[in-house]
């Protein structure tokens, strides 16, 4: 009898000899997939492909592609260990004739043929939103969608970081069932000014708006 791919991907991130996540419990992992599957309704009229910016485990970007097979998608992150354990993940799912593994962080890939591409983003507990919205923008092509999970947020703070990068605020929703839980969706209605993603860690040690959490 054929696995559940979702229970896969879930024993794999349990038995992961690297700590992925603060807590392997059933309740815990079921917890991380709610938050994840929380998007399916967020992205269900947009086309792709996804790409999910600092996935480390590979939420929420594995539960999403599990749930739309018609997306094609990319597992996007800086981390080597965690890269190995995503390789694995995509194989063992039945995601890797779709879906691939780049170990890069978010400004190598926008300039190495990353930029523009997609047409979904999707990020969780990448960075402070602001500094998340930097990192992401420049990877979709107009018209495209990010979603980021977040905790609380400052609007204000988003609105002008999307504003600088060619996006625009589109929602910010509460995540049912959590505490200070957020998602916010952002459309890019314009191109990403050629400046950005500034340098690798730039965005990190000088935000474009301070605070904004």
């Amino acid at each position: 009898m054929k696995q559940d791919p979702l229970a896969v991907f879930l024993a794999l991130v349990a038995a992961a000899p690297q700590r992925l996540v603060a807590s392997t419990t059933d309740e815990a992992l079921a917890a991380h997939v709610a938050d994840a599957l929380g998007t399916v309704p967020l992205i269900a009229e947009e086309s792709g492909p996804l790409v999910d910016v600092g996935t480390g485990a590979g939420f929420p970007g594995v539960p999403l592609l599990l749930a739309r097979p018609d997306l094609q998608g990319t597992l996007l992150d800086s981390r080597a260990k965690r890269c190995l354990h995503l390789e694995q993940v995509v194989q063992e799912t039945g995601l890797a004739d779709r879906v691939r593994v780049v170990n890069l962080r978010a400004e190598e890939h926008a300039a190495a043929g990353g930029r523009d591409h997609y047409g979904i983003a999707v990020a969780r507990a990448l960075a402070p939103p602001p500094i998340a919205i930097e990192l992401c923008l420049p990877l979709l092509r107009p018209g495209g969608v990010c979603i980021l999970h977040s905790g609380a947020v400052d609007r204000a703070a988003l609105e002008f970081a999307a504003g600088q990068l060619g996006g625009e605020v589109e929602q910010v929703l509460p995540v049912p069932g959590f505490d200070a839980r957020t998602q916010v969706v952002i459309r890019k209605v314009g191109p990403t000014p050629a400046g950005f993603p500034r340098k690798v860690g730039a965005a990190v040690k000088e935000p474009l708006v301070r605070g904004g959490d």
